[in-house]
């Protein structure tokens, strides 16, 4: 039927002569220049009409061309199985596509007959009482994603007990396979791998064009659609995706290269001249003849610019049989609108105004809005209406036509075309309520657009509710979905607009957008018209931006911060939660200056009243500054605390939220110092994962989290492979600064940080001596507060290849500078500075380090620590150089024994390198090589270590109820030895246990 369309539209179409010459020589080109073309421009300037031209084209070449639209299309298997039927109808084969189709459609066929077999036999069993009961909850069970797939689920559901999904998949289960069951739940992944398996072995053989039309209206498909796109422009050479829309795909955050592939083209408003060609040559397609000219110079003026508009005008003056489209004040458009609308007859205007009311109608819609009970003819009489087309809620008139009455209206009876659209978002709201999923989302912006349209000042508070809760969360994408349908309003308040842009901006920061975010903001706080609170708002966002240490450390950048907050503060009510926001802002900013106790005290102060107020997302808000605190300071419980309070305050809804992704995964690498390499892996590539989902560029921090845990883990290959992800993603972000980028280091220090601890671990010296003096000298440019990490690993790295003069240097630097603030850095360069002083036998140096380290090691759980100074001790107490620690065989047992107890409860990789050591090198001097070194005494000392592990408690003193060690305290040391190594499976390879390594050492000296 397409076919005799585009033949049909041949005889009219006018202009973008350019394009169609482009499109032609592409065609025919024997290597595509780009492989994907992007047209844009606002609705009804003839993207449509456009695309079938180039079908025409496509079809007189014999080139396989395939069309979806998303007025029709709005799934990816309707888009797949609408381009199968076409490239079908063109003699392209996809076997493995129609073969997989063929059994989806089979499968819901199967389960709609077992479902109303079930239902049947339900109904005869439980009379009236039990299908009422039935009807009701697959009412409630509407949204579910099966239930729109499949007519009669919801039904089968609520018979079954109301059970929901899970009853469902369970009945399922009884008739189906699982591979079928996951077919039917998620057919899109197997048929677009199919699909596109397909297409690349026709392709080889002859030029295909895909084609997605309506783009915007496909605003759940963009993941889908980005990753068709990027799969056919790296992989398929013959193929040529044509996209159009009324804006230019939003895919610069998940592939920032893709303009790189495509050819970008606005189809803009028709010039006059145009636009006169295009109504003389369409009213001699339909009626033959020529057109009065004054009657096409009015229809010009209506159409401005759009010439789906000036077709339209056209055929209903035809339809119609009107005859004066000028008008006294034609540019006006409300004059035009009148005329429009003498050709209608009367009963069905009401009808029209309510159409153009609506953003889409259906019978329902009409009944609500027109309060009629009976719509069917007026209904069928709208759908025979020039400017009336589908898509896939309804009916809806064109955009230029619908805005255009709409606006007459309102201009000519106010009070009618409030009550219209006050109906029309009553209506809504009842649907709403009994919506899930995606339906919901759809109907808010329903709800939303008539508030806006019938009392802009009240609608927009609501906007901004709602804009600020998807901000707050993270929940990018859907935030960018209600700015994207809210630029579409007619928003006629200055104050309107600039609220829509300050969300823009929240938008553009959520996107590591962050020079852009902070200029808009700044402008809007700034802005002789926004209301006070907006002002408000936009200085305290600011203000966030402006916490980074890039911006804090600069000259007077705290107080610039300070006085943005006290400014920001002057414009909003004591009950505003931005006042609270304001309270953080300045916690990280003193944080940032290491003024910690007064970031806690505003922490704190913020947390008092969002606990007063019962706001639990403040809260979760305030746990994650907490957190970081913490984290940075090396208080490992408060940290811990901080973040389970955190994530136990977000709901669930929230858990696929960028905040929920930033909590989970925050501070990763302080896991790994806490001893907690697997949990940190977990939590670094859940935050990945879900940072990804939301499109999130600024996702060096797991990456590097997630690195460091690997390599922590002796999974040294993966752990470089993600080390060099996270370089890259720097740059990539770094790219996006603008200038700020003359703020940042050209490479991430702390990627180059643990990378070189890594390597350390390995073995590699001269590569973790490169990167970490690397990271250092950028921290001391960039970042003061990375310095104690890279001196310590330093003085980590000068140690383990015995250069101990140089190592206690380094040591000694971060002792000397302690006003970051980082006792768990603070510990470690002494705890390295008395191996150190060990080394070089300078012995009356260690008592005093040794107290304050012992002080610092045991209030914050510093196990590994603490298992390094007991190690330490034990060593200098056999030979009994240090006299008031002992002296001899016992007094270096007991100290052994709590260095294996210390480094048990840190995790099984201290426990075996305090035991055995490593293969590659370690700072430590490990018991079983010291021992092995010691002939007879060394062997009973091994005989006797052995005999307590296999008797003794995890002990070494008054327990702890509220230890962070995840190996609870007061058990034998054998089950938590157990338990230590299957929490730290490392790469899989065979762990050898306690009594396992002393036995070999024994062996080893000859002993039985």
């Amino acid at each position: 039927m397409h076919a005799n369309f585009d033949r049909e539209l041949a005889a009219y179409f006018t202009d973008v002569e350019h394009l169609r010459e482009w499109f032609a020589r592409w065609l025919t080109a024997k290597e595509l220049p780009k492989r994907l073309l992007v047209i844009y421009g606002v609705g009804g300037v003839g993207k449509s009409s456009l695309l079938r031209m180039f079908r025409l084209h496509c079809k007189a070449q014999r080139v396989p061309v395939a069309l979806a639209s998303g007025d029709e299309e709005k799934s990816a298997v309707d888009v797949l199985a609408r381009w199968a039927e076409d490239l079908r109808a063109g003699a392209v084969r996809l076997p493995a596509f129609d073969k997989t189709f063929s059994h989806y459609r089979a499968l819901q066929a199967k389960v709609t007959e077992e479902a109303q077999k079930s239902r049947d036999k339900l109904a005869g069993l439980a009379g009236k009482a039990a299908s009422k009961t039935a009807e009701s909850v697959a009412g409630a069970l509407a949204g579910a994603a099966l239930g729109s797939m499949i007519p009669g689920i919801g039904t089968v559901v609520g018979a079954l007990g109301g059970l929901g999904a899970e009853a469902l998949v369970e009945w399922l289960r009884g008739f189906l396979r699982q591979p079928d069951i996951d077919l039917l739940l998620d057919p899109t992944k197997k048929l677009t791998e199919d699909f596109l398996t397909d297409l690349d072995k026709a392709a080889a053989k002859q030029r295909i064009v895909l084609m997605l039309d309506t783009f915007e209206q496909m605003s759940g498909l963009e993941d889908w659609t980005r990753e068709v796109a990027q799969y056919l422009t790296g992989n398929v050479e013959n193929v040529l995706l044509v996209i159009a829309g009324r804006v230019v795909p939003n895919w610069g955050g998940a592939w920032p290269t893709w303009m790189a592939y495509a050819e970008v083209e606005e189809l803009k408003p028709m010039s006059e001249e145009d636009m006169r060609e295009v109504a003389r040559r369409y009213y001699a397609a339909i009626r033959g003849g020529e057109p009065d000219p004054k009657q096409v110079e009015a229809i010009v003026r209506f159409a401005r610019g759009l010439p789906m508009v000036v077709t339209g005008a056209v055929q209903l003056w035809v339809q119609y049989g009107l005859e004066n489209f000028q008008a006294v004040k034609a540019e006006v458009v409300a004059d035009l609108v009148d005329r429009l609308m003498e050709g209608v007859p009367k009963e069905l205007k009401p009808a029209v105004e309510a159409a153009a009311i609506v953003r889409w109608f259906d019978q329902p819609v009409l009944r609500a809005v027109l309060k009629q009970d009976d719509v069917r003819d007026v209904y069928n009489e709208l759908r025979r209406f020039p400017f009336v087309r589908a898509r896939a809620e309804g009916l809806t008139l064109h955009d230029a036509v619908r805005e255009m009455i709409e606006e007459n209206l309102k201009v000519h009876d106010r009070e009618h075309h409030r009550e219209l659209h006050e109906r029309a978002a009553a209506y809504f709201e009842v649907r709403l309520e009994k919506a899930k999923g995606e339906e919901a989302e759809r109907l808010k912006l329903e709800v939303l657009y008539h508030r806006i349209r019938a009392d802009e000042q009240a609608g927009i508070m609501l906007f901004q509710e709602m804009a600020e809760e998807l901000a707050q969360y993270g929940f990018v994408n859907h935030l960018r979905i209600l700015l994207n349908d809210v630029s579409t309003y007619p928003l006629e308040e200055q104050n309107s607009r600039l609220w829509k842009e300050y969300y823009d901006a929240l938008l553009a920061k959520l996107e590591s957008r962050a020079e852009e975010a902070e200029k808009n903001l700044y402008r809007i706080g700034n802005h002789h018209a926004a209301e006070p609170r907006l002002k408000g708002y936009a200085l305290c966002d600011w203000a966030t931006i402006r916490t980074r240490t890039r911006f804090i450390l600069q000259p007077g950048g705290l107080e610039a911060l300070i006085q943005a907050i006290e400014r920001s503060n002057s414009f909003l009510p004591d009950s505003d939660s931005k006042k609270i926001t304001n309270l953080i802002n300045l916690g990280e900013a003193f944080r940032r200056v290491w003024e910690y106790d007064k970031s806690e005290d505003n922490f704190n102060k913020a947390l008092n009243i969002y606990r007063k107020r019962s706001d639990k997302l403040g809260m979760a808000i305030v746990f994650r500054s907490l957190l970081d605190l913490n984290a940075i300071r090396g208080n490992w419980k408060q940290m811990f605390h901080a973040r389970s309070h955190a994530i136990d305050n977000l709901p669930e809804f929230s858990k696929n939220s960028l905040l929920f992704g930033d909590i989970i995964g925050r501070w990763a690498v302080a896991l790994c110092w806490a001893g907690r390499f697997k949990e940190a892996e977990y939590n670094a590539r859940s935050s990945l994962n879900i940072r990804r989902q939301v499109g999130d560029l600024e996702v060096m921090g797991p990456l590097r989290d997630l690195g460091f845990a690997l390599g922590m883990q002796d999974r040294f290959d993966e752990a470089y492979q993600v080390f060099g992800q996270s370089l890259e993603v720097y740059r990539n972000w770094a790219s996006l600064q603008g200038s700020h980028i003359q703020l940042i280091a050209q490479e991430d220090d702390g990627t180059l940080c643990y990378w070189g601890v890594v390597s350390l671990r390995q073995g590699i010296y001269s590569q973790a001596e490169g990167r970490l003096i690397k990271s250092l000298l950028i921290r001391e440019e960039k970042n003061p507060l990375g310095i104690p990490e890279s001196v310590c690993f330093l003085g980590e790295l000068y140690e383990s290849v015995g250069n101990f003069v140089r190592a206690a240097r380094y040591y000694q630097r971060r002792l000397d500078f302690r006003l970051t603030g980082r006792w768990y850095f603070d510990s470690k360069a002494l705890v390295g500075l008395i191996r150190v002083k060990h080394a070089l036998q300078e012995y009356e140096t260690i008592p005093p380090l040794l107290t304050e380290a012992e002080e610092a090691a045991q209030r914050y759980e510093y196990n590994d620590h603490l298992a390094s100074l007991r190690l330490t001790q034990g060593h200098i107490a056999w030979d009994g150089h240090i006299p008031e620690w002992g002296s001899g065989f016992d007094a270096a047992l007991h100290y052994y024994q709590q260095a294996l107890i210390y480094a048990l409860r840190y995790n099984r990789f201290l426990l075996d390198e305090v035991l055995s050591g490593r293969p590659q090198g370690t700072p430590l001097r490990p018991i079983i090589p010291e021992c092995l070194k010691r002939g007879e005494e060394g062997r009973r000392m091994l005989i006797a270590l052995r005999d307590w592990w296999q008797t003794g408690m995890n002990d070494v003193g008054t327990p702890r109820p509220d230890t962070i060690s995840p190996i609870p305290e007061g058990i034998p040391l054998l089950e938590a030895e157990r338990i230590a190594r299957e929490r730290e499976p490392g790469d899989g390879s065979p762990q050898k246990s306690v009594v396992e390594q002393i036995d070999g050492a024994l062996k080893e000296m000859g002993a039985a």
